[in-house]
């Protein structure tokens, strides 16, 4: 199979993470590129969250005062929210 010479939506690779090294460096590039960060909201993929955890030092919380899973948690005054998407991406796109 040949690879598309332009990313196309089925390419899975996003060109702006190359080099990443791992979800945190993916999620402080994301970051990075919001100049207002102001109330920012980041969903994680919940399969990359214990990974993020580990390699920030965040703790996590629950969303719901407690009573649920440990869900949401704030890393360099960003919030991040565990969910059920491939990539670190904006809340305000769902």
């Amino acid at each position: 199979m040949t690879e598309p010479l332009q990313p196309t939506h089925l390419d899975q690779r996003d060109p702006a993470m190359d080099g990443v090294r791992d979800i945190r460096d993916e999620a402080d590039r994301e970051i990075d590129a919001y100049d207002d960060r102001a109330g920012l909201v980041l969903l994680m993929p919940e399969d990359r969250w214990a990974d993020f955890l580990r390699l920030t030092g965040a703790t996590a919380q629950a969303q719901d005062g407690g009573k649920g899973e440990s869900d949401e948690t704030t890393y360099r005054g960003v919030i991040f929210r565990k969910a059920a998407v491939t990539a670190v991406v904006a809340q305000e796109g769902f």
